[in-house]
């Protein structure tokens, strides 16, 4: 078992550097052929599958496919890639016309609750199931690879549609070692220490605080769910939900206390952060001349492309206390990649084939370490990447499902909007309000937007 697992692995690493080049947010498949855009006839014995375009996983599964033909002679992996913005679309088309086998979900999780039917639409997850597009995975062998956490958190009806391969954690931040042993400053383990720290790094003047993909918005309220996450613990989905209903408002002084972390936070930031494009902060943190980046643990291979020499950390978000529990403050996790079987596929049985040798512990384990970025939903898995290794201590009791704790009723308004928040606003980051007016404006928003959503639904 080990020679073979070292053939794989050697057969991976030189197919994917072979491919390391390839533009991966251009559709592409394996094998030197070309799949149709609507995915076309499939070939007999062809497994197609369909992800969006992250070019680590696609490397990856397109490295895979002929070890996996190896491994099963009579299927061939053919992997199509389409860029995020277009990825629902392309496979909405696709399992529509019953032309892929294997489709790949984000945030297979969370599906829509009676009560915050107003506040969104179905997942297209939930919506697939609902009209039968999806083969129910419960009972295939290959789930009980996967911890009972994972299967119960992705369950729908008491059924899995998909296989979770991995966990994000989406509320930390990256640093840069180099700057932190310079300045002697340590890991922070409550939100006291941690704005001391970014005051330390002000007060030395040679490096910017913090940055973040704020031209895009939701980065900031990515790390204010992860604030709201830290601060409330477990009991953050009810504050949602109480938010949502009316219950609790965005004025009320326990909400109040986020919107002043947040104010805290976006001070220090670094000047001109609302100019930032998402897709640059890698490099600009990679650079040497920030000191840390507010980004999920996704981020982590874009970084080593940026700079392979760089050396960095990541902790999460720590709360206004130590924990009572003793243990290290905790990452907000959600699930990310999920592989899931058309209920109509042409080649039903290659697909079940293909994610019963992808959830191998040993090509499951080359995964994790190849891409980088993600936990594994598998128990004992033993990687060799450090940077996953090193999350290990704040992954011990995880807020799961951290990032969709809260939602914003249909038609919010312009202050309340992007999951709840909309901190872009602050007068911190040049906007025209303090924070106590944006909350102001926040609950006025929700307020209209509650009126609406209990005419519609009679609640």
């Amino acid at each position: 078992m080990r020679n073979a697992r070292k053939a794989l692995c050697g057969l991976l690493a030189l197919l994917i550097l072979a491919l390391a080049g390839c533009a991966c947010d251009q559709g592409g498949v394996t094998g030197g052929t070309k799949a149709p855009e609507d995915g076309g006839q499939a070939a007999e014995g062809n497994v197609q599958l369909l992800t969006w375009a992250n070019a680590p996983t696609v490397n990856f599964l397109r490295a895979l496919a002929e070890s996996f033909h190896q491994s099963y002679p009579s299927y061939t992996l053919q992997v199509t890639d389409a860029p995020q913005s277009e990825h629902d679309q392309v496979m909405q088309t696709r399992l529509s016309a019953g032309n892929v086998d294997v489709v790949s979900f984000q945030q297979f999780s969370k599906p829509q609750e009676d009560w915050n039917a107003a506040a969104m639409d179905k997942p297209l997850w939930q919506q697939y199931i609902d009209e039968g597009l999806l083969l129910d995975l419960s009972q295939e062998t290959f789930m009980a690879r996967f911890t009972q956490n994972a299967k119960q958190d992705n369950a729908y009806n008491g059924k899995n549609y998909s296989m979770p391969t991995s966990t994000v954690a989406y509320n930390g931040l990256f640093y840069n070692k180099a700057i932190f042993e310079e300045l002697n400053l340590s890991v922070p383990t409550t939100w006291d220490a941690f704005i001391d720290l970014c005051q330390a790094i002000r007060d030395d003047g040679r490096y910017a605080v913090i940055t973040c993909g704020a031209a895009d918005q939701w980065p900031l309220n990515m790390f204010a769910t992860g604030i709201m996450t830290s601060l409330y613990g477990q009991e953050s989905e009810a504050i949602g939900q109480g938010l949502f209903t009316g219950e609790i408002k965005h004025t009320d002084p326990q909400i109040l206390e986020l919107y002043a972390m947040m104010d805290q936070f976006a001070s220090f930031l670094e000047p001109g952060v609302t100019g930032v494009a998402y897709s640059d902060v890698p490099g600009r943190f990679a650079s040497g001349k920030v000191a840390m980046l507010a980004d999920g643990s996704w981020q982590a291979p874009t970084i080593d492309a940026a700079n392979p020499d760089f050396a960095y950390g990541y902790f999460p978000i720590p709360g206004k206390t130590v924990r009572e529990d003793g243990l290290p403050p905790q990452f907000g996790i959600k699930y990310d990649l999920a592989f899931a079987v058309a209920a109509n596929a042409k080649n039903k049985e290659g697909a079940l084939a293909f994610l019963d040798y992808f959830s191998t512990k040993e090509v499951y384990t080359d995964f994790l370490n190849a891409v980088g970025g993600f936990t594994p939903t598998q128990p004992d898995i033993t990687l060799d990447n450090a940077f996953l290794n090193s999350l290990a201590p704040g992954l011990q009791k995880p807020y799961v499902h951290a990032e969709h704790r809260l939602y914003s009723p249909k038609g919010v308004g312009e202050y309340g909007g992007n999951g709840g928040f909309s901190f872009f606003y602050l007068k911190t980051l040049g906007g025209p309000f303090t924070y106590e007016e944006l909350a102001q404006r926040a609950e006025e928003d929700f307020e209209t937007a509650r009126r609406a959503a209990a005419s519609l639904t009679g609640r």
